[in-house]
């Protein structure tokens, strides 16, 4: 038992972004700290009143649309068009300019806000939101798209810096979907045209180069473009007709921990790989369901995060272990969740941080050396809500909209990720985000 949990909630949080920044490094940083983390968990977790009483949906019906997870920050939109974002705000990603409250460890403060705040567009009606690691994209109802936030790597397009602003995507015909990355973004057009734009350095937009740019890089797929999907430093897409497509860091295989992976600077299709109708990449790991909503993951599964039962990855997709017939599915950084038609959730991987909605006592695996709480199986999510999507993103918390419009969070919530007004570690069960008209 650590006896200060105030400095343990600082002190043993793991470097994130080190550890994600190349998919060919070890493990070995994030399992010391994550084992911390879990000690300091245990001890948090044990008097929580989430763990004693079941999570039931609120019999109120709100009206969030839809919800997107990015690193450490959130964004969901209303049916009426309206965004709202919250958690960090370090690089501007909720798009405010000032933030209400100052999170991070001493020589690391940034703003954030642990409720929701409303995007500045007045006029503006927005029909889908992509939270990246630390900027955020959305389409609206009109086709525009705008992105904001980091700019570092011309992820937000253009010769912008990093800030609150919104900027427009230049195109003449319009957007049909926006995928935000780790530090770079890709977007359809109307006509079935694949786009990407920012970091290129291990061939993530597809263009044959390893070379950055802040413009627009058609990707080099004959056929129309469905939905992409923008990782850390790998992009898929699916065609209108499932077949799949992948580029950027490859994964190969493990070896000592090391997670290796083969650089594709160009689109190539995924080997043996079914038609989907979804798909979603995430840090290390790809997952898309069929036609018939059988799941499927392919690459690195250092977590469990391929659903399969194992810790052992795959150059080709293989089934979830289960017969759930998914009609929506997220993968995170070591973490994936689901829904199935019945509006029942799931998720699977690392659970360090309570980022699959199940009590740590309901768990009964361990990965990481076997220090680390995880699922290698697909696992309810704790509570009663039927959901009608489940995002999960470049960090350690999850979020839902359920079928009565209500919006839930779980998992690290130190950035204000979460939405209900605190600052708190992690939570291991939904908790409901905070309506904005309550603020």
């Amino acid at each position: 038992m650590i006896p200060n949990a105030s400095a343990a909630r600082n002190a043993v949080l793991p470097p994130l972004p080190s550890f994600i920044h190349s998919p060919v490094r070890s493990f070995a940083r994030f399992v010391a700290a994550a084992a911390l983390a879990a000690s300091a968990f245990a001890c948090t977790e044990a008097t929580s009143p989430a763990r004693r009483f079941p999570v039931l949906d609120d019999v109120g019906q709100s009206d969030w649309q839809s919800v997107s997870v990015g690193g450490d920050h959130t964004c969901g939109l209303k049916l009426t068009g309206s965004l709202y974002c919250w958690g960090s705000n370090s690089s501007y990603q909720l798009a405010q300019a000032t933030s209400d409250t100052v999170c991070g460890t001493q020589g690391n403060r940034y703003g954030c806000a642990a409720l929701p705040r409303l995007v500045p567009a007045p006029g503006v009606k927005f029909t889908s939101v992509s939270a990246g690691a630390r900027h955020t994209c959305a389409i609206t109802s009109t086709r525009d798209a705008y992105c904001w936030g980091a700019n570092d790597a011309g992820q937000v397009a253009g010769f912008t810096p990093t800030g609150p602003t919104l900027v427009r995507i230049q195109t003449n015909l319009g957007w049909t979907q926006i995928s935000a990355g780790y530090t770079h973004t890709c977007a359809v057009r109307t006509d079935g045209a694949l786009f990407c734009w920012g970091a290129n350095d291990r061939g993530q937009l597809g263009n044959g180069s390893f070379s950055a740019n802040d413009g627009l890089i058609r990707v080099p797929i004959s056929s129309p473009v469905a939905s992409v999907s923008a990782g850390q430093q790998r992009t898929c897409a699916r065609t209108t007709t499932g077949t799949v497509y992948c580029w950027g860091a490859i994964w190969q295989s493990r070896s000592n921990g090391l997670e290796l992976s083969n650089v594709q600077t160009s689109p190539k299709t995924v080997p043996n790989a079914p038609a989907l109708a979804w798909l979603s990449v995430g840090t290390f790991t790809t997952c898309g369901a069929d036609a018939s909503g059988f799941g499927y993951c392919w690459e690195a599964n250092p977590r469990g995060q391929m659903g399969n039962g194992t810790q052992n990855g795959s150059t080709s997709p293989l089934r979830i272990a289960s017969d759930l017939d998914f009609i929506q599915m997220s993968a995170g950084i070591v973490q994936t969740c689901g829904v199935v038609s019945s509006g029942a959730g799931y998720c699977w991987g690392d659970d360090t941080f309570g980022q699959l909605g199940t009590p740590p006592s309901l768990l009964v695996e361990r990965c990481g050396g076997q220090v680390l709480p995880c699922a290698t199986r697909p696992t309810p999510v704790y509570g009663k809500q039927q959901f009608t999507e489940i995002s999960t993103g470049f960090g350690s918390h999850t979020c839902g909209v359920t079928v009565r419009g209500n919006l839930y969070c779980w998992g690290l919530g130190v950035s204000g990720q979460r939405g209900d007004g605190t600052l708190g570690y992690a939570v291991t069960v939904p908790v409901q985000v905070r309506e904005p008209t309550k603020l």
